[in-house]
């Protein structure tokens, strides 16, 4: 499986998920796509997986503003009203 280090934006993206759901969401558990994207399955505390993240286009969103700010990513990309 290929590999590369983690952009400043998907290590942001990373570090919310950590906070809302858990540290053990870390970068090892990170995959790439074909098309070189970030990818994550969000493990909860309670083991289960509430939710898949393409961190690569969060990021880019973020940055671009397409996702306004930090609130509405958490509550509607990360859905951190259902933690």
């Amino acid at each position: 499986m290929k590999r590369r280090t983690l952009t400043i934006g998907e290590t942001e993206i990373l570090r919310m998920v950590q906070e809302e759901y858990g540290p053990q969401n870390t970068e090892k558990e990170v995959f790439f796509s074909e098309a070189d994207e970030a990818v994550l399955f969000v493990k909860a505390r309670d083991g289960t997986s509430p939710i898949m993240v393409v961190l690569t286009n969060l990021a880019v969103w973020r940055q671009d503003g397409t996702i306004a700010d930090d609130e509405v990513l958490r509550r509607e990309w990360l859905h951190t009203d259902r933690t």
